[in-house]
């Protein structure tokens, strides 16, 4: 009798001493899910780490209130993913699918981001696709910015594309990797997107000697090598667009100014 209560309180401090740790484990890869990085709201949540730093990432699900059909949400860096301090950049936020609606897009800018300009491209019933500026009806706030809608349609290879433009602050860090992230709610169930941070990085540089000695090209009237936009580097259906258009772009709106 005796040889078996000291098993059994044997076994009772064996089963104390391991759920502690059952539990410390588990509390510790919860943290770790969510230090992770991305997570996207949908019926399921899905995890996982932040990637490496890019000038562009995208995301692409499907989960049950899409009925099995994948939505893409993309960010991109416009131009050479570098910035001076106090100078501007400019991110592209899509979202893509096969014929829900979408109501909301969101950019989530870094910290000390100052909204410069906003600009939405839809594909309307009459006119198809088009760019309008909504800097002045963007919602901001918990640094992000978000255009909302009563439902714009992904059918037909339709995109909906939100533009940013924002102002580095002055004393941003030379050589720094700044993350940024984006989000969307698309007409589904489980369809409310959040990805912060996305991996999507501007890279702070050097101010070049125009920017050093005489302030930024906007100052001077130029234009500006730091911000791009859709109509120069592409359509918003391939945002990416030519080198060549780049190169001309840019020295159309440098030349252009200057005559």
């Amino acid at each position: 009798m005796f040889g078996t209560v000291v098993a059994l309180v044997n076994r009772m401090e064996i089963w104390m001493s391991r759920t502690p740790m059952r539990r410390l484990a588990a509390a510790t890869a919860s943290l770790a899910v969510l230090a992770g990085g991305i997570t996207v709201g949908l019926g399921a949540s899905v995890a996982q780490a932040a990637p490496a730093c890019a000038l562009s990432q995208s995301v692409t699900e499907k989960w049950a209130g899409s009925l099995g059909t994948p939505y893409t949400v993309s960010k991109e860096i416009v131009g050479d993913g570098t910035v001076a301090p106090g100078g501007t950049v400019t991110y592209l936020t899509k979202v893509s699918g096969s014929g829900a609606l979408v109501n909301e897009i969101r950019d989530f800018h870094p910290a000390g981001f100052q909204l410069v300009k906003a600009r939405l491209n839809v594909k309307w019933v009459l006119g198809g696709q088009q760019w309008e500026d909504v800097t002045g009806t963007v919602v901001t706030g918990n640094n992000s910015v978000k255009a909302t809608g009563t439902g714009w349609t992904t059918a037909g290879g339709a995109v909906i594309a939100l533009e940013t433009t924002y102002k580095v602050p002055d004393n941003a860090v030379v050589g720094t990797k700044i993350d940024s992230g984006a989000g969307t709610k698309i007409v589904l169930a489980g369809g409310d997107w959040n990805i912060d941070p996305m991996g999507v990085c501007v890279t702070v540089r050097q101010p070049n000697p125009v920017e050093a000695g005489a302030g930024s090209l906007e100052d001077l009237g130029f234009g500006s090598v730091n911000s791009g936009s859709g109509q120069v580097f592409g359509s918003v259906t391939d945002p990416q667009g030519s080198m060549t258009n780049v190169i001309s772009g840019v020295l159309g709106n440098v030349l252009g100014n200057m005559s």
